[in-house]
């Protein structure tokens, strides 16, 4: 069971930083933590305890990206796709 949690936690903190570096890409430079954890499926009383957190995503944060070469590049998004 400790190997699923161990799983479980390394996903979830990989999601959170993909988040983050799309974030961080459109020039939003905070992340609001309470919302981020309702991202993640936290539920919204517990979230609701981080609502006065922030995470600032600074020019160490884009360094870090480019070091686990976690930029983003542009997707060619084929004509007439359909987003929802």
């Amino acid at each position: 069971m400790l190997e699923q949690d161990e799983l479980l936690h390394e996903r979830i903190k990989a999601v959170m930083l993909d988040v983050m570096a799309v974030l961080y890409d459109n020039g939003i430079k905070q992340v609001h933590m309470g919302a981020m954890m309702r991202l993640l499926g936290v539920d919204d009383v517990k979230a609701s305890e981080h609502d006065n957190e922030m995470i600032e995503l600074d020019e160490k944060f884009g360094a870090m990206l480019s070091q686990l070469n976690k930029n983003t590049a542009p997707v060619e998004v084929p004509e007439g796709a359909t987003f929802h």
